[in-house]
């Protein structure tokens, strides 16, 4: 169990740009039980002497590891560098490697992988296979300087029979020969494991033949890693196209959990499972269950982590079930003890990557990220495991971390429309200063305003992501103001008085302005004259919520808006309670 008399380790700097569109409030694991996620963070704390390994098992988003790469690099960075991980020589697959290595190879080689209705080959954890019968076949992985000198332990999973081709591993000045069927193993035949005096950011394998029964060879990934118990080793698997029917044909996905021992498995899918139809829950949650049940019954102690697409568009419209799908994996979480990553509605919710696509953020697609916009979502993923710690270490008394995202549902706009009414505030930055309250850490005040922690951070000249009871944080944040009338009138400074109701773990933020700084005027409102009307119009109708409606709805019903009747009852948010009689003109 994570104790606030235990310190917590330094992650990078974060110095994302906060951009308007995205929900920072949101961005941590969520979960409804916190023994669920004790186990990987105290583990996590402790890798400086025991090895953590996690597996993120994804789509075509994570098959060319962008944003993966960037968490990997960021937990290592945090936690030790246990190893680059699995890769795989994808040119024999016919298709493209990941951002950090590129791969080349020589002979016939056929192959498979997870989005096939029947795989000819076996399938394993990397969702793809190769297989050559071609016995003077090569494959080579160059790597962007991602190798480091002391990961010269390479983990083969292979089919090991007497049928299959020996190899030789070169890398700079090493090379090693493998006798693949004689090659003793601690675990079973479809795995050897070579340790290399040296290695280079290149690493070449030359299959040979050396026996008559020798006929083919057939693999299924390699890990490369460091001998030494500690550090982080993250494993990335993601195949172009799968959904998550694709990894129930993986049958050796369960013989190579047992091998790999992950202490977390990420499964980030979705997307495919709806792109071209309607999002069909009860087999979507049937084949997720199956999953889990595959990855439990290898590793029964294993942290599963759920996460969901974000909003993505086809044929020029954002597609619905995007928001759907956040729901299932929410409750599904809920029925079988998984914690989950809302990246949904952490990336902006319904209608949000037009915003993503107009800030040169996604590809011209409008489902995939750019390389920009992959290095954004893997520096908020980053921080998300690092809010958690965070909220782990400072919440012992707190069971689950659960956001209520109800009211963000029905205020979801498409902004491109033309359609849409003028606004009558704008958003200006203006420097205001807050005063710190028990319990508010830098990045809930940091989301609070729609910056950053690394720029609350530069501002006020300050190292530590801890704050202090009490502390004044100079802010620039932006603040909406009356749109300016026909003469316009010089902007006055603000303080922001609003409360934060997304997380009912936060107390209210009140801003103070330090001692040694005059306090910001006032700027005060003049009230509208209002128009003259018949008795009629003036009187008020009030209406008795029934169970099942919402704000918008009741709105709908009487021809008004959901923001008029806040305004008649004086209320923080959408929430509504059966029974209730409220004003609504």
């Amino acid at each position: 169990m994570l104790t606030a008399q235990t310190s917590l380790p330094v992650w990078p700097e974060n110095p994302y740009t906060a951009y308007s569109f995205i929900k920072p409030q949101f961005n941590s694991l969520q979960f409804y039980d916190r023994t669920l996620a004790e186990p990987l963070f105290a583990k996590l704390k402790n890798a400086k002497d025991h090895r953590v390994t996690i597996l993120y098992i994804g789509d075509s988003h994570v098959q060319a590891d962008g944003f993966t790469g960037e968490l990997r690099s960021r937990f290592q960075q945090t936690y030790g560098n246990a190893g680059r991980g699995l890769v795989f020589p994808y040119s024999t697959a016919r298709t493209h490697a990941t951002v950090d290595y590129s791969t080349a190879h020589t002979g016939r080689w056929l192959n498979a992988k997870n989005i096939e209705a029947k795989p000819q080959f076996h399938l394993g954890v990397s969702g793809v296979t190769a297989r050559t019968v071609d016995s003077d076949a090569s494959f080579r992985i160059t790597f962007k300087g991602t190798i480091q000198p002391d990961q010269k332990r390479i983990r083969i999973f292979l089919k090991k029979d007497a049928q299959s081709f020996d190899f030789t591993v070169k890398s700079g000045n090493s090379q090693v020969f493998v006798d693949v069927f004689n090659t003793d193993s601690t675990t079973n035949n479809n795995m050897v494991l070579v340790d290399l005096p040296s290695i280079s950011n290149e690493i070449t394998f030359t299959l040979k033949k050396s026996d008559t029964a020798q006929v083919m060879f057939e693999i299924y990934g390699i890990s490369i890693e460091t001998a030494e118990d500690k550090g982080v080793l993250f494993h990335s698997a993601g195949i172009n196209g799968a959904g998550h029917y694709s990894l129930l044909r993986q049958d050796l996905m369960k013989e190579q959990l047992e091998l790999i021992r992950p202490d977390a498995v990420v499964i980030d899918l979705g997307a495919n499972d709806f792109y071209r139809g309607q999002l069909d829950t009860v087999t979507f949650s049937a084949n997720l269950l199956k999953i889990i049940n595959i990855i439990r019954s290898a590793t029964p102690q294993v942290t599963l982590i759920l996460s969901c697409s974000q909003d993505i568009y086809r044929g020029g419209y954002s597609l619905p079930d995007c928001m759907v799908f956040s729901d299932v994996v929410r409750e599904f979480s809920k029925q079988h003890q998984c914690l989950f990553y809302d990246w949904y509605w952490v990336a902006g919710g319904r209608f949000s990557m037009k915003q993503w696509h107009q800030n040169a953020l996604s590809s011209w697609d409008m489902v995939h990220l750019n390389h920009n916009g992959y290095l954004l979502k893997g520096k908020l993923m980053a921080e998300s495991y690092e809010k958690t710690a965070a909220w782990l270490h400072n919440h012992e008394n707190s069971r689950s971390l659960i956001y209520n995202i109800d009211s963000l549902k029905l205020t979801q706009i498409d902004t491109s429309k033309s359609n849409i009414a003028a606004p009558q505030t704008i958003i200006r930055n203006q420097w205001i200063y807050h005063g710190v309250l028990r319990g508010q850490t830098i990045w809930t005040v940091a989301a609070r305003y729609g910056v950053s922690a690394y720029q609350i951070k530069k501002w006020n000249r300050i190292r530590s992501n801890y704050l202090r009871t009490g502390q004044v944080l100079k802010i620039y944040a932006p603040i909406k103001v009356p749109v300016p009338a026909s003469t316009p009138t010089p902007a006055k400074p603000a303080i922001s008085t609003q409360e934060n109701t997304s997380d009912s773990t936060q107390t209210a933020l009140q801003p103070i302005p330090p001692k040694s700084t005059p306090k910001p005027p006032v700027v005060q409102k003049t009230p509208a004259k209002k128009p003259q009307s018949s008795p009629v119009a003036n009187r008020a109708v009030y209406h008795k919520i029934k169970s099942g409606e919402s704000l918008f709805s009741i709105a709908k019903k009487y021809g008004t808006s959901t923001s008029a009747i806040m305004k008649l009852n004086n209320m923080k948010n959408h929430n509504i309670r059966a029974g209730k009689t409220i004003r609504v003109k």
